[in-house]
């Protein structure tokens, strides 16, 4: 999807620098925010891969083990984010 706005965008920033920012920002928004909670940032970096596999349904089809791959990377990235601001920051409670 991400493909139909940035035709010319080479896919491995995409898959290393893109998706793994916005991974951790939404681990820090989980952290700081009240209404963000820890799980829904966890579903959201799951579903991440889908910006850059699901230009069509034959690629999704195809990649879809690499989705769940990467997203779980993605969600490890978000958890390893919020945990480390609880860490630094302090618990709360």
């Amino acid at each position: 999807m991400i493909y139909w706005w940035f035709d010319h965008m080479n896919p491995m920033f995409a898959v290393l620098v893109l998706c793994p920012i916005i991974a951790v920002v939404l681990g820090v928004c989980s952290f700081f925010a009240k209404w963000f909670r820890l799980w829904v940032a966890l579903i959201i970096s799951f579903m991440l891969p889908l910006l850059y596999i699901a230009s069509d349904l034959s690629t999704w089809g195809s990649n879809i083990g690499a989705w769940f791959t990467y997203g779980a990377g993605y969600i490890l990235l978000t958890w390893i984010a919020h945990r480390l601001l609880r860490a630094i920051v302090g618990y709360k409670t």
